[in-house]
């Protein structure tokens, strides 16, 4: 799962960054979202903190967050075109000191006394838990 504000801060970043980046193309928002190829993709929370999620409710459907997740230069392939560029794993890394992570593995939560079937939609609440330190 990524998370839409934290798109946005990478492809500001990678356009603040644009004069340096040798010829590669300014990435739109939907371009970024397709390199990091996210089963889903969530709006509403600020930059990376999903980082410090426990857990997370999505409609009526519980997930745990498994851990983070690590990138490699595969975000740099265009999945379209299979063209190869520095960005977006450039920015991500200076930003995130060398800690090359970005969005969360979810597990899903059944809980035992569940019965019926459990639908993700666009658009449903997003409950976020923190983890408790």
């Amino acid at each position: 799962m990524i998370n839409r504000a934290s798109v946005k801060l990478i492809q500001d970043l990678m356009s603040s960054r644009q004069d340096g980046c040798e010829g590669d193309q300014l990435l739109d928002t939907q371009s970024v979202i397709r390199r990091f190829r996210a089963n889903l993709v969530i709006a509403g929370a600020e930059p990376f903190e999903e980082d410090n999620w426990s857990h997370l409710i999505i409609g009526n459907t519980r997930f745990m967050v498994a851990g983070q997740c690590g990138r490699c230069q595969m975000i740099g392939i265009d999945q379209d075109t299979g063209t190869k560029t520095k960005e977006p794993l450039f920015s991500l890394s200076a930003y995130r000191a060398g800690k090359v992570t970005f969005g969360v593995y979810l597990s899903h939560q059944s809980p035992a006394s569940s019965t019926g079937a459990k639908v993700l939609s666009a658009g449903s609440l997003i409950q976020a838990e923190p983890h408790k330190y």
